[in-house]
């Protein structure tokens, strides 16, 4: 039984009229906000977004100390989600980094950090990926999407 539960709400914005991407991370313990993050990437696609949303949260997570701890990173994209749940990663790994098809894994400088990084966080604590739904009534996802169309906005000036 875990001593503490840490929770990361992770989004990513992308306009694909300006091409401009942002991203943000929003860490939740007791139901109170304990820290933010957000950035942006100009040329970027949502896709890119989302993970490295995802990754600042495993960046975060890997600061806790090891030992009974559950995190929880929920995010509304279907791609990180199931990336983890369905066991794509492994795929990759065992393929050279290729898809089940045969086709390169797409953005493969942020996957492999981020799958990297979740292996050895998955040792180190309890580890969760939940989907949510996006644009519904979960106010941290809302807030976090918030962010990061805050962040993605500050290159569209």
């Amino acid at each position: 039984m875990p001593n503490r539960v840490v929770e990361f709400y992770v989004d990513g914005a992308y306009s694909s009229k300006s091409q401009m991407g942002g991203w943000a991370c929003i860490c939740v313990e007791n139901n109170d906000v304990i820290g933010e993050m957000s950035g942006y990437e100009p040329y970027s696609t949502n896709n890119r977004m989302e993970i490295t949303a995802f990754l600042n949260a495993l960046e975060s997570a890997n600061t806790i100390e090891s030992g009974h701890t559950k995190v929880i990173v929920y995010t509304d994209s279907s791609y990180v989600e199931r990336t983890f749940n369905e066991g794509w990663y492994a795929t990759w790994l065992k393929n050279g980094w290729h898809t089940a098809d045969r086709q390169e894994v797409k953005n493969q400088d942020l996957w492999k950090r981020t799958v990297a990084l979740y292996i050895k966080l998955k040792s180190k604590v309890d580890l969760e990926v939940v989907r949510v739904q996006g644009h519904s009534d979960n106010k941290w996802n809302n807030y976090a999407d918030l962010l990061a169309v805050k962040a993605r906005r500050k290159l569209e000036v």
